[in-house]
């Protein structure tokens, strides 16, 4: 009865807690199971926890991300509207200040917080702010290039953010692959394409430069006369007032253009003139755009034969030995008629006659240079490198700041624009690229919670295959063990009803 009484109280917790197994000793097997399972819900209960953060602070990204398209859309409008011909300096001082405004407000957003308060963009550094000003008024970036991950499922991890080196900083200006930049003592009005790849493969990332030369009336050879054969006759050739070469009736003169020119080259940091020879003419170009003229000086010595003694000199001068021993050449500047692109080891990789918003192709390089430029002026052709988006914008807001001056200073307002207005596209094109990652992660995300749910509901099954009561059958048992107790009760109660005198 004792036992029958047992069976019942243990029906009824059963049913009372909606557990079959009560104890561990009730099925040690199941219930180790059931520890198993539990944790495995617990945890996976935690990577749904982590999922939800992940998809909070990735929101709180993205929409920082779609201010700053918006903002760099502005700025993209502002600086179309200063490249207004129409404009007054004071208007483009105006269109500046809200450029300044503009990049204080992109300061803001490079430094968001999520909800508990962490930096978005400082990497692991997410309780420093990752952007400040410094004393000299330069932006700063204060965090590292680290990513945060968050476990969201068993063998998957998902960043939760971008580092500011990633958004803001590693951003390459020009059109991506080469920037264009004009040289700041330019007396022109060229204004120059940024200009793109057409073959990666003959590109070669060298820094080029692109020069307007004056074309000289040079020949190839250097002839002597010495009449009575008993002098010893010398020529030299200046430029700027600097000897540039010497040479001897004795001696071996330079037979070619290429000679020549190099002998101008190696005195180039003390003339301040660079020669270039193509399609067969020698052309001379100040090393720094310049609108001082170049002389050149071709002078006889050693005659004594009166005019008896003469020397033909490379530019066409007939020296003589006592009317004319020395000769002059002015070559001033004017607009220019020509280009030379060479490379940064001074060898020429296209040339020819210049031509308005014609292409200028190279190495796999194609641009074009409008407006009318001088002779001496140039532009460099450089290696894209890292400019950060503060500095796109405080470039634009210098260039505004500068106004025009003439012709001259609209064609370098034009060109400051025109640089600036790829950096956008370069700074836009960052900001997209970091959007896609943040949504393709928040799909990522969304992919995982449904798996991470998937395996919950699993895991429930299991869990209640072994653990929860059938209550049917719990109910039934009960039923038939409170019918057995109380037979056994009665039994009981006969049972000791009994006697021997029931017998006699």
């Amino acid at each position: 009865m004792l036992d029958q009484q047992a069976r019942l109280s243990k029906t009824q917790l059963q049913i009372a807690s909606g557990k079959k197994i009560l104890t561990p000793a009730d099925d040690p097997a199941a219930t180790a199971n059931i520890l198993n399972l539990q944790q495995f819900l617990n945890i996976t209960t935690q990577y749904q926890k982590n999922s939800n953060y992940a998809k909070t602070r990735l929101y709180t990204e993205e929409t920082s991300l779609i201010s700053i398209t918006n903002l760099l859309d502005r700025v993209r409008e502002l600086a179309l509207q200063g490249n207004n011909a129409t404009l007054s300096n004071t208007d483009r001082a105006t269109i500046a200040l809200e450029v300044r405004q503009r990049t204080d407000e992109l300061l803001a957003l490079a430094n968001a917080r999520d909800a508990a308060g962490n930096y978005l963009y400082a990497g692991y550094q997410e309780t420093t702010q990752p952007f400040s000003i410094d004393s000299s008024g330069n932006y700063v970036y204060n965090g590292d290039s680290g990513q945060r991950n968050v476990q969201i499922g068993a063998s998957r991890q998902i960043a939760v953010g971008d580092s500011g080196v990633d958004a803001f900083v590693s951003i390459r200006n020009g059109n991506g692959v080469f920037t264009i930049q004009e040289n700041s003592a330019n007396s022109g009005t060229g204004v120059i394409d940024a200009g793109s790849v057409t073959d990666s493969n003959a590109y070669d990332s060298d820094n080029y430069r692109i020069t307007f030369p004056i074309e000289t009336t040079a020949g190839g050879s250097l002839t002597f006369n010495d009449s009575g054969g008993n002098d010893t006759l010398s020529y030299s050739l200046s430029i700027n007032g600097t000897v540039v070469y010497a040479v001897g009736e004795n001696g071996t003169p330079a037979s070619s253009l290429t000679e020549l020119a190099t002998e101008i080259n190696d005195d180039s940091s003390s003339t301040g003139v660079r020669a270039y020879v193509a399609d067969g003419n020698l052309y001379l170009a100040n090393t720094t755009p310049s609108a001082n003229p170049i002389v050149v000086s071709e002078a006889m010595a050693g005659g004594s034969d009166g005019d008896s003694d003469t020397v033909s000199g490379y530019f066409g001068s007939l020296l003589t030995g006592t009317t004319a021993p020395n000769a002059n050449i002015t070559y001033n500047t004017n607009d220019a008629t020509y280009y030379i692109v060479e490379d940064s080891s001074g060898n020429i990789e296209a040339s020819g006659a210049y031509v308005d918003g014609a292409q200028i192709a190279f190495n796999g390089v194609l641009t074009s240079i409008s407006g009318t430029p001088r002779t001496s002026d140039s532009f460099a052709v450089s290696p894209s490198r890292n400019q950060d988006m503060f500095a796109t914008l405080t470039n634009l807001a210098l260039a505004l700041e500068a106004g025009t001056n003439g012709s001259t200073g609209s064609a370098s307002l034009n060109n400051a624009i025109n640089r600036t207005l790829v950096d956008i596209d370069q700074s836009q094109e960052r900001i997209s690229q970091v959007r896609v990652k943040v949504g393709a992660r928040l799909n990522a995300i969304d992919a995982q919670e449904s798996l991470n749910e998937n395996y919950k509901l699993q895991i429930k099954s299991t869990l209640s295959d072994l653990q929860d009561l059938d209550y049917a059958e719990a109910i039934s048992r009960l039923n038939q063990q409170q019918i057995v107790l109380q037979a056994a009760q009665q039994s009981y109660v006969k049972i000791m009803g009994l006697s021997l005198f029931n017998f006699i």
